[in-house]
């Protein structure tokens, strides 16, 4: 999906109103007439922030906040574009990326003294201080509604799925969660031990591929394609980006694994040496309040990190929530600081299994 087709800001107009600041924040004069400039995500995220978030964020402290949109390895690129002469003072990427941040010296420690709003913050989601996470969704299989969905991951090697598959493309991070699955699968090693075996399991990739139809690299438009009965299943992919079509009616929706899934975690990070750094942080502590998350949860149908929000029932069914929920699933999250310095074979390794 693009842009906010999906609902309308009228219903979710939460606005201004909802997303302010509490008052003891609101038109601080050290704010007044500052700039910082942040790179966000594109897509209807982004759209949110912009739309929603910002607006708000710039009448309580009299300010200006310019958002580019992106993804997580361009905003890498462009902290690094920019490290000798900071042009951007926050960040939006992935948790995949934050320990390649913190090792190139980009990003900086949040000064929690400066964050109230980091007393709700879940401790899993704080990255030992290196940026906190604003949206978590959940990394499992989809299908369609007519298709009755696997139990086991390894249910998906029987003969029965040939050519009914969809499998995530190997520059799609998602595509580590389906390395590790392999390996769970020829090992029968839970998800946190196999994610080190992935080296010795590539024969169990391999074996897969007379059961894939083909590669996706763009997840709504596989939710779209698997509603449409094109394919059976897809693996694996964020449920951010299948439920807004569930949401809708869409013979689409999620299914999820005995042996658990994945937590996909969209996250913010402070960078190093940011210009206006104060302002930064109050952007980054507004992000984190319980009426922002609370509306950009609603919006995304995504997790919020924080505590103490409560949902409809409605928008509860959709997310991992509270973190007790995220436990009860399996919610799985890689260990990034060993998979990122294997990643750039695995990816060609795969390349090579499913090159066309």
């Amino acid at each position: 999906m693009t842009g906010l087709s999906r609902r309308s800001f009228g219903k979710l107009a939460l606005g201004a109103t909802a997303v302010a600041a509490p008052m003891g924040f609101v038109r601080n004069a050290w704010a007044e007439g500052k700039e910082i400039q942040i790179g966000i995500w594109g897509g209807s995220q982004g759209e949110f922030v912009k739309k929603q978030i910002i607006p708000a964020f710039e009448k309580d402290f009299g300010c200006k906040v310019t958002a580019e949109e992106g993804f997580t390895l361009a905003n890498v690129g462009k902290m690094r574009a920019t490290k000798a002469n900071p042009k951007f003072s926050v960040m939006f990427i992935d948790d995949v990326a934050i320990p390649i941040c913190k090792a190139e010296g980009l990003i900086e420690q949040l000064p929690a003294g400066n964050m109230p709003a980091l007393a709700n913050l879940y401790p899993r989601f704080g990255f030992d201080g290196w940026g906190t996470a604003l949206a978590i969704s959940v990394a499992s299989l989809f299908h369609n509604t007519s298709v009755e969905p696997p139990a086991r991951y390894a249910d998906l090697w029987k003969p029965e799925y040939a050519g009914k598959l969809k499998l995530v493309s190997p520059k799609n991070t998602p595509s580590v969660f389906f390395l590790i699955v392999a390996a769970a699968v020829k090992s029968g090693k839970p998800l946190a031990e196999a994610q080190y075996l992935i080296d010795d399991s590539f024969d169990k990739v391999a074996a897969l591929k007379p059961n894939i139809l083909n590669l996706f690299d763009n997840g709504p438009q596989a939710a779209n394609e698997v509603a449409q009965g094109q394919a059976d299943i897809g693996l694996l992919e964020l449920s951010k980006y299948i439920y807004p079509y569930t949401a809708k009616g869409a013979p689409v929706t999620m299914s999820f694994p005995k042996e658990g899934s994945f937590a996909g975690n969209n996250c913010q990070v402070l960078v190093k040496g940011a210009p206006n750094k104060d302002l930064a942080v109050a952007f980054m502590n507004r992000m984190l309040e319980p009426a922002v998350q609370k509306s950009f949860s609603e919006y995304a149908l995504t997790a919020p990190p924080v505590s103490g929000i409560e949902f409809s029932a409605e928008t509860a069914k959709y997310i991992a929530y509270p973190v007790e929920q995220m436990d009860a699933r399996g919610l799985f999250t890689p260990d990034w600081d060993y998979i990122n310095g294997k990643r750039s074979a695995w990816t060609e390794k795969l390349n090579g299994i499913f090159a066309v």
